[in-house]
């Protein structure tokens, strides 16, 4: 993995582009615009490009604030309305820029049958054919994938509403959870039902051979059930226009999707966007209304901080030994918390609404800051610890195998 230059495409250009396009008075095309330039910088690595664009937006939106130029909410608005998601337009502009500079046999082959052995690949269901055996259909995955979209959209959506976790009812910002948190929920449940119906499906036989019918499928089936329910429940704002809420739930099941082609394409990272999947469910779960009893309380705040760099550790770690190499390791780490990162990216922190959504926006945000570094790092010596075991069980079989004299 171009590690430098991802550094400088995130680093350098993603604050620069912002800060420039934010004193022009224009800062939504900034997403795209380091896309396109991350595309180009990262040819032939398009996942490095993706992840690098996304990143990007963390480091523009730390640096131009510690500028003085506020970009977050700015960002993350077209014509003046929330749920522009131009870094995850800019992160599917890198990958498929950089995508055009890969062999065109290894674009059709994902990642984890190029560099997973064969005798693993029966668990993920990429075992090779016979001779003359005919390719898995991919029919019964793309069905999966949308009916699954379909259900885990439409039953989360209800069941966030049942729950007290949106609200879609007119209300004064300061007494309580604001129109923006419930729109950055409309962008949140299609994009992690896109992600879950992906990987199940990805997990049925010709599943990771459609690597984008079976995401557009899911895509689809949660467009087509959880869009209406949404364009239902924002009609209680009387105050925003319904059709937003629509949008972003469109927006969110395209990152979702986005999300979903590259947890099929690269080994680890449908584990690490599983597992932040849930992670976020529990943090929800955390701010529900009502209050937790004083002792889980004390511990689940220091937990619910430390726990989203554990599973990043963990997941590039796994990964990274699994492959002996350190670069699928440094895109499964952070592609979780990426992902939630480009869900409140299209929103902004809105501070001035509630701190419901300025709180996990700050932890988002932290979080997709932080986590390459950590992904590097438990890589790393994921690889190096894996290679001194393998050095020493090849020192001792050759030993207890030398004959005697």
């Amino acid at each position: 993995m171009p590690i430098f230059r991802a550094a400088l495409v995130a680093g350098l250009l993603a604050p620069a582009a912002a800060a420039l396009l934010t004193l022009a008075g224009r800062p939504e095309p900034a997403g795209p615009l380091v896309g396109v330039l991350a595309g180009l910088l990262l040819r032939g690595s398009p996942a490095a490009a993706a992840l690098a664009t996304l990143w990007g937006g963390a480091w523009a939106v730390l640096a131009t604030a510690l500028s003085g130029i506020e970009t977050a909410d700015a960002m993350g608005s077209w014509l003046e309305w929330p749920g522009w998601p131009g870094w995850a337009v800019g992160a599917v502009l890198a990958y498929a820029l950089a995508a055009r500079h890969t062999p065109v046999s290894a674009r059709h082959t994902p990642v984890s049958a190029r560099h997973t052995p064969v005798s693993a690949r029966h668990e993920t269901g990429e075992a090779r054919q016979g001779p003359g055996e005919a390719p898995p259909s991919r029919l019964p995955a793309v069905a999966v994938a949308a009916a699954a979209g379909a259900v885990l959209a439409a039953g989360q959506l209800a069941a966030a509403q049942a729950a007290g976790l949106t609200l879609w009812e007119d209300y004064h910002p300061y007494d309580g959870p604001g129109w923006y948190r419930d729109l950055t929920s409309a962008l949140w449940y299609p994009a992690a039902s896109v992600v879950l119906a992906t990987v199940l499906a990805g997990r049925l036989r010709g599943g990771r051979r459609s690597p984008a019918a079976v995401p557009a499928a899911a895509w689809l089936g949660a467009a087509l059930a959880g869009g209406p329910m949404q364009y239902a429940q924002a009609l209680g704002v009387t105050v925003e226009p319904p059709g937003v809420a629509l949008l972003a739930s469109l927006a969110g099941g395209g990152i979702g999707a986005a999300a979903g082609v590259l947890a099929l394409r690269h080994p680890g990272v449908a584990a690490g966007l599983v597992c932040f999947v849930a992670f976020r469910t529990l943090q929800a779960l955390d701010r529900a209304p009502g209050e937790l009893p004083e002792p889980v309380e004390v511990i689940a705040d220091p937990l619910l901080l430390v726990t989203p760099f554990v599973i990043v550790a963990v997941v590039a770690a796994r990964t990274a030994r699994r492959a002996a190499r350190r670069g699928p390791g440094l895109v499964a780490g952070p592609a979780g918390p990426l992902l939630v990162w480009s869900v409140y990216a299209a929103v902004g922190a809105r501070a001035y609404d509630h701190s419901t959504q300025s709180s996990p926006y700050a932890q988002a945000l932290l979080t997709a800051f932080l986590a390459p570094a950590v992904a590097l790092a438990a890589a790393q010596i994921a690889v190096l610890t894996g290679r001194s075991g393998s050095s020493d069980d090849a020192t001792s079989h050759g030993t207890s195998t030398r004959r005697s004299p």
